[in-house]
């Protein structure tokens, strides 16, 4: 005997997480493994960020902040744009899924690239909207003109992930912006920034300045990945004050906790602190790429804390390889859950991290 439930429920596509290290010891009989699937930061909160979040802890049996009024002002602040034109959410993922319950109906349509992050199919399945998956370009980045193109008048939101999730791949704030000049000044556009903090390109920044005369556009980020938050869940969007009232209507109403709050704030409080993680983050990305080139191991050129790579030309398969790395302790995310079925993406964590990952796979793949 079930419950009865929406017709919709069954087209949700399953979210599947990776690998917890726990699971990956228990089934190899390993004392300690490196995780390097999920695109965390291998820091901690800053020192400054664990103190307010201790002092905050006493607090707990108080409801936070539904509106989360002095982060939205920081935000703000920070990005030169008036509070009501800020949205904070339960990670930048909640305020993806608002989107979607804001902007989608039956009869309406979202579109949004091919491999991408695995949520946005959620958006349409949810809604009983129909979604249209347009497939990356050669290089492994957003085929614009393409998206552009499949616009229609039914399409009530697109979304562009960039740097896209799981490939790495960048638009620069030019060809973002000639998209949002292809595609009527109506239509929602969201862009996913959530992997912004990686980008080591000249006009890194400048789509969230469009966001602030664009009505249509609101760009996301995140406080997971940088600033190393991810288990306390909080990011944000920066768009007109008609995307904002969209996504504030359907959150709930204290969708952010008073932690996540603090530590937000506290972390915009240390931005030298913040870039000098990013800027190692950067350099051994670059470094395992290097270490990728030399052990002939194809990759995508990434400008996020992760790279795509493939198995080596010597018939290995991308499973297996999977594996292998598994049974040695190393934890990378198989490309196939991704929607990139034959790669593995590996997280660039602390450098004794990349080492043990990169000796790991030169004992598998040797040159």
């Amino acid at each position: 005997m079930t419950i009865r439930t929406s017709n919709r429920i069954a087209g949700i596509p399953h979210y599947e997480p990776g690998l917890t290290m726990a699971e990956v010891m228990a089934a190899y009989s390993l004392d300690s493994v490196v995780k390097l699937a999920s695109n965390e930061s291998p820091f901690p909160p800053l020192p400054e960020v664990e103190a307010v979040i201790a002092n905050a802890s006493a607090h707990l049996n108080r409801y936070p902040d539904g509106a989360a009024r002095d982060l939205r002002a920081a935000i703000a602040d920070r990005h030169a744009v008036d509070v009501d034109q800020v949205a904070v959410g339960n990670g930048s993922c909640e305020l993806i899924v608002h989107a979607g319950e804001a902007l989608l109906e039956p009869g309406t349509t979202i579109i949004y690239a091919e491999p991408s992050f695995a949520m946005y199919p959620h958006l349409a399945a949810a809604a009983g909207a129909d979604a249209l998956a347009v497939p990356l370009a050669a290089d492994g980045g957003h085929d614009l003109p393409a998206m552009a193109a499949a616009v229609d008048e039914r399409t009530r939101l697109a979304i562009i992930c960039n740097p896209n999730n799981p490939t790495g791949v960048y638009r620069s704030a030019d060809q973002i912006e000639a998209f949002l000049d292809a595609v009527p000044d109506d239509l929602a556009v969201l862009v996913d920034e959530a992997y912004y903090d990686f980008v080591d390109e000249p006009d890194r920044g400048r789509v969230s300045v469009l966001a602030r005369t664009r009505p249509n556009l609101l760009v996301t980020r995140t406080f997971s990945k940088a600033y190393g938050l991810c288990g306390l869940r909080i990011g944000y969007g920066v768009g007109s004050q008609s995307w904002v009232r969209a996504l504030d209507a359907v959150r709930q109403p204290f969708n952010t906790n008073e932690l996540a709050q603090v530590a937000a704030l506290e972390s915009l409080r240390h931005p030298a602190a913040i870039q000098q993680r990013v800027d190692e983050a950067i350099a051994e990305r670059c470094r395992v790429a290097d270490a990728l080139t030399k052990l002939a191991v194809p990759f995508t050129p990434s400008h996020g804390n992760f790279i795509l790579m493939e198995p080596p030309g010597n018939g290995m398969d991308a499973d297996a390889l999977h594996e292998d790395l598994l049974r040695r302790g190393i934890i990378v995310r198989n490309g196939s859950a991704l929607g990139c079925p034959g790669t593995l993406r590996v997280t660039i964590g602390a450098p004794a991290e990349n080492d043990a990952f990169l000796s790991a796979l030169g004992a598998v793949v040797p040159v």
